[in-house]
């Protein structure tokens, strides 16, 4: 009992039994007085209606056994009934007043209900009546459950609940109920048949019935719940076990009570029915066994064996339900109810036991306050089942209980996993900053370790690739330095990794000595000069004499310069970096700090100023770099307000100082570009834009040795300035993270003014994912390269996209000497003959032809081959050469009419574009006729376009052939229109239009860019 009243669980439990149990009294004991039939009438005249009035019909009724009779038959009959004692069992002497009955067989009910109210409207509801009958009132069959018949061939089982609502006209209710049961062991009406206002009945039983929804949705919340955490969490039987309980519950609440599986499901099988509703009556306390025997497993071995005899009898039990008929297993019903409960008190026992004594063993206390709360519910429903049956305990009150139980078990639920999901979300938040710290560590090592490593690997192989008879040794010892150096930062990182590993151990080891800090510091900028020529940084050297020697592990002091050197390069460019060593009385400042570049003061002036605190405090170098300096006795902080970090150190006093030569301390400024390293053959030009230290190393390093002329770019605005400049690139490599417009922005800037061809645009992106593609290909980019850079990919797609530019360049001259070519030999036959038969008719006339005829072919012929666009007027020009030789050869038959706005002439178009056109009007429209025709040519600008067409009243053609024309299938029939489509495809014109019609003439036009 102590026990109990520390725990508020168990007191809670107390506390509900007992409320209920005064609940279940006072209904039981609070009843009201109700009139009683006798002699098969119910007098009802001294009762007093109200609009809450249901009357139980109970008392004697008039039976009539072994037969079926209908309301006409029993008036007509002489045959005496018997008193039948309702509810109750036909084979009960004390309710058939000593008749010898069989619980199985059939028989009729008559109960005559006298001063009823009249006018008003009425129900009868009927609950259990077993197990087929039908109800007469006032001589007609109002409903049924059932078939009643008179053997079990001919009567069909069901026991559904069901009400009745009638309009009463006079005071006096004659009831008939036919009843059959050839399937249990006892028959009868098993529970009271009660007359209402129907407005009540109706009412209560949708009360009921919605209150019985309610639960089993709930319940099949709660097993679908378990069952999910079963599947997707961690496989525990016991969550199993957890949700085929609730399951379980649900099917026993929608087979019980109003029995709503029957009433929502018509057509479903007697049988199948009640095998459903017994399965899961009789297995749901085998799972709660199950489930207490798994969370309580202690107990001996022989104790336990008794324990769990009656749930081995109720498994059998259930399983005797499946494979039989309900006339064999309802037999023993009675006695299994016994071992049902008795099998809930053993398990409430055993779990209660073994709560109170606190064996948790491997479960939580929480899992056990669940299957006590479990055992509770079905232990009172049990009870409430019985109370509802025997005594006048309305059905809503056992609802209304069991969603009181339910909710203290959804309180407990949720509590449960309210903790779970708390421990999880810390545990997750950890995880995940776990998770983060390492994705950062390993891409940023991946990344710094990756880009040196392939730069060592592409200057060996350049070397390699270096013919020995044609060795040069400066460029030789170029790469070599280069090697070097980026070794060294190779090292530096590896050294970094190392020591971060070894602060978290707590076994760094630093050993202090004297340090030079002039050959330090000479070391770090000629290992880190060409990454600062790279970014327009010039790096100055100021050191006073007695700051020379500081007391520090060099190796150490020289990783801590790499780090906070290479850090401060990254983050600025196109200013002057400064490393000032001033003694202030025992220790030694190292101050690195930027000064503004003279070059680049106006421009520099309008940018911000980036925080050096919080890149200091998110840099792991820089975070290595201050436990170092600390470790050797000195200090590392920041100053974001003047842009500089400072060192301060221990002096080196007997260093011998006098001896500091001058040399040391003059300023030393190293301003080599990056044009100045080696570029082999300069193959071509490509322009990178990109801020980042890694990318910027690895390919300036990469494509140097392969023979491209590599320049850097920082932003939007020098990317502009450079194009600009008129030294176009032949490649520009952009990276997608560009620091204030993007990479995708420069990107659509560059298309503005030069296509895809004219300058490829390769993107560095972190991802592949399709919206990174998306985003590259929209952007107008020709390709993509990702992070981490590899230097196979990168050459792959560089020699590709510029491989693709020559390639189109040359396929564009080609065309253009194609075209030349497409001049038909007997074009030039019949000009020159024509040209002959004028010199002896008119030689004068001859000459001026012979002009024509040179000027075509001396226009034609010295067209430059690189020249993509030419000015109209030149167009025009080789256009009234052609046409006055054709003019002289066809005379009359041949008229032509040139309508070109002049102000068009300085406009440009790709050579050759209009002279086939008209070249195709004369010869396949104008020519093939006998009478000739004329030949229109109008050239207007429309808007932000020029219109060309070009017109004649030839011969024409037939819908299927100008729909064919441009087809390359039928290439014969129009090369110099298929050559005019492709050309304006390129100039991003319009494609030919043709309007034919045979016998009328052909018109076509062309649209292309002004420009």
């Amino acid at each position: 009992m102590t026990v109990i009243r520390k725990d508020r669980f168990l007191l809670g439990v107390g506390l509900m039994t007992m409320l209920l149990a005064l609940v279940v009294v006072l209904q039981i004991g609070g009843g009201r007085e109700t009139p009683v039939a006798k002699q098969g009438t119910l007098e009802l005249a001294d009762f007093s209606w109200t609009s809450h009035t249901i009357i139980p019909l109970d008392g004697e009724w008039e039976f009539y056994p072994e037969q079926l009779l209908s309301p006409q038959q029993i008036h007509l009959t002489r045959i005496k009934p018997i008193m039948m004692q309702v509810p109750g069992n036909w084979d009960e002497d004390v309710i058939n007043q000593g008749y010898p009955m069989s619980g199985k067989g059939y028989g009729t009910y008559r109960l005559i209900v006298r001063n009823v109210p009249q006018g008003e409207h009425l129900a009868i509801a009927k609950r259990y009546v077993r197990f087929a009958d039908a109800m007469y009132l006032d001589g007609q069959l109002m409903s049924r459950s059932g078939l009643p018949g008179t053997s079990a061939a001919s009567y069909k089982p069901r026991n559904e609940p069901y009400t009745i609502y009638f309009h009463t006209e006079q005071a006096e209710l004659e009831i008939v109920l036919q009843v059959a049961n050839f399937d249990f062991r006892s028959g009868g009406i098993y529970n009271s048949i009660e007359l209402g206002y129907a407005s009540q009945i109706e009412r209560r039983t949708m009360i009921q019935s919605g209150l019985e929804l309610f639960i089993m949705g709930i319940v099949v919340i709660f097993g679908l719940l378990f069952f999910y955490l079963y599947l997707r969490l961690h496989r525990d039987r016991i969550q199993l076990l957890y949700a085929l309980f609730f399951l379980g519950f649900a099917v026993i609440v929608v087979t019980n009570g109003e029995r709503l599986l029957l009433q929502l499901a018509p057509g479903i099988p007697f049988e199948f029915a009640f095998k459903m509703k017994y399965a899961a009556v009789y297995g749901v306390s085998v799972v709660v066994s199950m489930i207490t025997w798994k969370l309580a497993p202690g107990l001996g071995q022989t104790i336990r064996r008794w324990l769990q005899l009656p749930s081995v009898l109720l498994a059998l039990y259930v399983v005797l339900i499946m494979i039989s008929p309900f006339r064999v297993y309802s037999s023993i019903q009675e006695g299994m109810y016994i071992v049902n409960l008795l099998s809930y008190a053993v398990a409430f026992a055993v779990i209660l036991h073994h709560y109170v004594l606190k064996k948790y063993e491997s479960k939580s206390r929480s899992q056990l306050q669940l299957l006590i709360t479990c055992i509770w519910l079905m232990l009172v429903n049990y009870v409430l089942g019985i109370l509802v049956t025997w005594y006048p305990v309305s059905q809503i009150l056992l609802n209304c209980t069991t969603l009181v139980i339910l909710s203290v078990f959804a309180v407990l639920l949720i509590y449960q996993y309210v903790g779970a999901y708390d421990a999880m979300q810390q545990l997750t938040q950890q995880l995940q900053l776990s998770d983060k710290v390492k994705d950062e560590f390993l891409l940023l090592t991946s990344h710094e370790l990756n880009s040196p490593l392939h730069s060592i690997i592409h200057l060996s192989r350049s070397l390699l690739g270096t013919s020995l008879r044609r060795t040069n040794e400066t460029e030789i010892r170029s790469k070599l330095q280069l090697i070097r150096n980026t070794s060294y930062r190779m090292s530096n990182l590896v050294n970094d990794l190392i020591d971060m590993s070894r602060f978290r151990d707590g076994n760094m080891k630093i050993g202090v000595g004297t340090v030079d800090l002039v050959s330090c510091l000479s070391l770090v900028t000629e290992v880190l000069g060409f990454l600062a020529t790279g970014k327009g940084i010039v790096m100055a050297r100021r050191l006073e004499p007695e700051a020379r020697y500081v007391m520090a592990d060099e190796s150490r002091l020289l990783q801590v310069l790499y780090n906070l050197v290479y850090h401060m390069i990254g983050q600025h460019s196109h200013r002057e970096l400064v490393f000032e060593c001033e003694r202030h009385q025992e220790r030694v400042r190292i101050i690195l700090r930027f000064e503004e570049h003279t070059e680049q003061i106006t421009r520099l002036g309008t940018e911000e100023r980036p925080d050096l605190e919080s890149m200091y405090n998110g840099s792991a170098g820089l975070s290595v770099a201050a436990e170092l300096v600390s470790i050797m006795g000195g200090q590392l902080s920041v100053n974001d307000e003047l842009e500089s970090i400072q060192i301060e150190l221990p002096s080196a006093e007997d260093a011998g100082m006098e001896n500091v030569i001058e040399t040391a301390v003059s300023q030393e400024k190293l301003r080599e570009d990056l044009s100045g390293l080696p570029s082999g053959n300069a193959s071509a030009a490509i322009l990178i834009a990109t801020t980042d230290l890694v990318d910027m190393e690895h390919l300036n390093t990469l494509l140097s040795t392969e023979g491209f002329q590599v320049s850097f770019a920082d932003s939007d605005m020098e990317v502009q300035s450079l194009l600009a400049s008129g030294k176009l690139p032949d490649l520009v490599i952009v990276d997608a993270m560009l620091p204030a417009v993007t990479g995708y922005e420069v990107c659509k800037q560059i298309r503005l003014e030069f296509s895809q061809v004219d300058l490829p645009v390769l993107f560095i992106n972190m991802r592949s994912t399709p919206a990174d593609i998306e985003a590259c290909i929209k952007a107008g980019g020709n390709d993509f390269i990702t992070r981490p850079l590899d230097a196979g990919e990168i050459l792959v797609r560089v020699h590709t996209l510029l491989g693709m530019k020559r390639l189109v360049k040359e396929a564009a001259n080609n065309e253009m000497a194609f075209l030349r070519s497409q001049i038909k030999p007997h074009f030039l036959y019949n000009a020159l003959g024509t040209i002959m038969s004028l010199c002896f008719t008119d030689g004068p006339r001859a000459g001026e032809l012979l002009g024509s005829f040179s000027r075509y072919l001396r226009i034609l012929f010295h067209l430059d081959n690189s020249e993509e666009l030419i000015p109209l007027s030149k167009e025009m020009e080789l256009i009234q050469a052609y046409v006055e030789i054709e003019q002289e050869r066809f005379a009359s038959r041949l008229q032509i009419e040139l309508d070109v706005d002049r102000s068009l002439y300085s406009c440009k178009v790709m050579p050759l574009l209009i002279e086939p056109l008209v070249e195709n009007a004369i010869r396949h429209g104008v020519s093939k006729k006998i009478d000739g025709g004329t030949v229109r040519l109008f050239i207007r600008k429309c808007e932000n376009r020029v219109q060309v067409v070009v017109e004649d009243d030839g011969v024409g053609m037939s819908p299927e052939q100008a729909a064919s024309i441009l087809d390359r299938s039928h290439a014969e029939q129009g090369i110099g229109l298929q050559n005019v489509q492709r050309r304006l495809k390129h100039m991003n014109g319009q494609a030919p239009v043709i309007k034919s019609e045979q016998g009328h003439g052909t018109k076509i036009t062309i649209e292309f860019p002004y420009q």
